[in-house]
């Protein structure tokens, strides 16, 4: 497998997360120009009559062509120990997707709102270098896991040394849906040096001596 065409692989499965098959052109716009031949090779591509024009999709064959990770949080205040994480959940594999929980579950899940709104969360996260895609995750916590699971179906999905309880949950999910999905636990990070989230909205909160 030439580096190129799985560069074109990976930009095809990223167009098409939570938007289904994607056009010829729109797909020339994502993966260049030189990607429309590949699109003829139906190892990699299924052509679907969508909309009265034909659209692509990857097939089986070209989605294991790419190891896609996911990793997940709220990322509120961000700090180098998100970025740390995320370095090592993209080492995992070719793709890395980052689910960003809503405003609605953050305050579900800890008792009040986020300083930063879901969509400066999402913006920032998508900005950070290792990361390909980041996606909102659903409000419905218990539902929210299984349905992004199976949105990005991910090969690996990558936890922070704080996430014992959501580990719990997916690896449920897995075991229900009978998925073909490996669990890993990233690095907890220097505390000295990488600051919690929590510790920096005190810090940020604190008069100024």
């Amino acid at each position: 497998m030439d580096r190129r065409t799985k560069e074109i692989i990976k930009a095809a499965y990223l167009a098409q997360l939570r938007h289904g098959p994607v056009a010829q052109d729109e797909f020339a716009q994502v993966a260049g120009g030189d990607a429309s031949s590949l699109l003829q090779n139906a190892e990699y591509f299924d052509r679907k009559a969508v909309d009265h024009e034909t659209r692509y999709e990857l097939t089986e064959a070209g989605r294991r062509v790419i190891k896609v990770v996911l990793a997940g949080g709220v990322y509120d205040v961000l700090h180098v120990g998100h970025l740390a994480a995320l370095r090592e959940a993209k080492a995992l594999g070719d793709v890395l997707v980052v689910v960003v929980a809503t405003d609605a579950t953050v305050e579900m899940l800890k008792g009040k709102k986020p300083v930063l709104p879901e969509e400066d969360r999402l913006e920032l996260v998508e900005g950070l270098k290792p990361v390909d895609k980041a996606i909102l995750g659903y409000e419905d916590v218990g539902f929210g896991f299984e349905q992004v699971l199976m949105d990005v179906m991910p090969d690996v999905v990558a936890f922070g040394y704080d996430q014992a309880k959501l580990e719990e949950t997916v690896s449920e999910i897995i075991q229900h849906r009978n998925l073909k999905i490996t669990l890993a636990k990233l690095s907890r990070f220097d505390s000295e040096r990488y600051s919690s989230s929590s510790s920096l909205r005190q810090r940020l909160a604190e008069p100024s001596k």
